[in-house]
């Protein structure tokens, strides 16, 4: 959930391919349900994250190869 600001977000699919990106700004809600997931913030942001399960930190994460575009 946005509070304050404005965010960039990129899908991609379970291969690391980008779908598509979107802009949120306060008073948006993405829910995340499979693939992969980036954010740039385009100003300053507030937001709120909501995860299932325990956080393992690095260990929770796959980090995908820098996108050129």
């Amino acid at each position: 959930m946005i509070r304050k600001g404005r965010l960039r977000v990129d899908f991609y699919d379970r291969n690391q391919e980008r779908l598509e990106s979107r802009t949120l700004e306060a008073g948006d809600v993405i829910l995340l349900a499979s693939g992969g997931h980036g954010f740039e913030a385009l100003e300053a942001c507030e937001m709120i994250e909501v995860k299932q399960g325990p956080y393992l930190g690095d260990e929770d994460k796959i980090l995908f190869p820098e996108d050129p575009a």
